[in-house]
């Protein structure tokens, strides 16, 4: 969601951040993002993590991807 709304495919964020966010251990979250870079679907560094395929990370998703989305823009708009 965070890549729906920047005009780059870099994201600036920790592991820690996102590991807040998601309310999960920084670890796991690290772990998570290797698998995800072992796939070439993002490249990942201190503070930033850039999306590489977009199409790729949606598939992966398995339709998890898309009703937040919706109601998102339903509730406020295409942004």
């Amino acid at each position: 969601m965070c890549h729906d709304r920047l005009r780059s495919d870099e994201i600036a964020i920790t592991h820690e951040y996102i590991a807040l966010m998601l309310g999960v251990r920084r670890p796991s979250v690290t772990t998570t993002l290797h698998v995800l870079e072992g796939k070439r679907l993002i490249r990942s560094s201190r503070g930033s993590v850039i999306v590489r395929d977009r199409r790729g990370l949606e598939a992966l998703a398995a339709g998890c991807y898309g009703m937040p989305e919706q109601e998102f823009e339903r509730l406020l708009g295409k942004t």
